[in-house]
């Protein structure tokens, strides 16, 4: 039987590399869009695309036709619940055989992490609803640095971020996309949970060190504090759901010093994770 595969969220930080990865491949899918624009960029390069959306069942119905296996990823949102729910649940209706769901890492510790919780809870839905399942849970994503602090590392030579000197294994979202496509292609993922991070835990001086080499230029990475960090988050209008799980779990980290880096990458892959030397010199142009 021919592995059709319908992507959902094909083009973000993950998606795109993803998408890219399945363009040089010699596997059938296709990508679910919700509008106008992204439909015209996808199909202006060569990516087979169909129009639909979470939440509006008549078109993923119809987008689920012959697919084999899907790829589940949406942006965290209080309705994200509902919408993944409704996708296994329709999947399964569909006859639709695998689903390999972008999680994220802590779902397993995710008591008091609103975001995680909901997390956990479809992972826990996709789990009982009688599909193959992949499940992926990455951890905190290299690719951050370059939203939250370019424009201060490239005008100010520093950055600010809570965390003290907490060691975390960040991973590049290409390493996911990596991941979410060897669960895609292959059988040989099925049934478990795999938490994908870099190489190494790293702290945050670890990052401007990182770039301080890259760039030539001393980078200073500035401690923030709890307070400091909160207010700049909700001075940002970032909704008050994201923020709460966000400085809880920063708090967490901080607090326990150092998450160890998992193996599951390299087991998935067969290719070593990149690490925060690699990240920094691939990206040393925005700066």
């Amino acid at each position: 039987m021919k592995n059709e595969i319908l992507i959902i969220g094909g083009t973000g930080n993950i998606g795109t590399p993803l998408v890219g990865l399945l363009k040089e491949s010699a596997e059938s899918y296709k990508v679910l869009v919700r509008n106008d624009e992204n439909e015209a960029i996808l199909t202006k390069r060569g990516i087979p695309n169909v129009r639909g959306a979470l939440g509006d069942w008549e078109s993923v119905e119809s987008a689920l036709n012959g697919v084999d296996t899907v790829f589940l990823l949406s942006s965290p949102s209080p309705e994200m619940p509902d919408l993944h729910k409704g996708l296994i649940d329709h999947a399964v209706s569909a006859g639709v055989r695998k689903i390999v769901r972008l999680s994220a890492e802590p779902a397993r510790e995710s008591e008091g992490l609103p975001m995680y919780e909901h997390h956990a809870a479809m992972d826990d839905h996709l789990m009982a609803s009688g599909l193959i399942y992949v499940i992926i849970r990455p951890h905190y994503f290299m690719q951050n640095i370059l939203q939250m602090h370019a424009t201060f590392i490239k005008e100010q030579q520093m950055f600010a971020q809570y965390l003290e000197d907490g060691r975390i294994p960040m991973v590049d979202t290409r390493d996911v996309a990596n991941a979410a496509f060897s669960g895609l292609t292959s059988d040989e993922y099925n049934g478990k949970i795999h938490y994908i991070t870099g190489p190494r835990a790293i702290s945050y001086y670890d990052v401007a060190e990182a770039f301080t080499k890259q760039l030539g230029k001393k980078i200073q990475y500035v401690s923030l504090s709890y307070e400091d960090q909160k207010a700049g988050l909700e001075a940002y209008g970032t909704p008050p759901m994201i923020v709460d799980t966000v400085m809880t779990l920063f708090k967490r980290w901080a607090d326990s010093g150092e998450r160890l880096a998992s193996q599951d990458y390299e087991q998935m892959t067969g290719t070593k994770a990149i690490g925060i030397d690699q990240f920094a010199a691939d990206h040393a142009g925005a700066f």
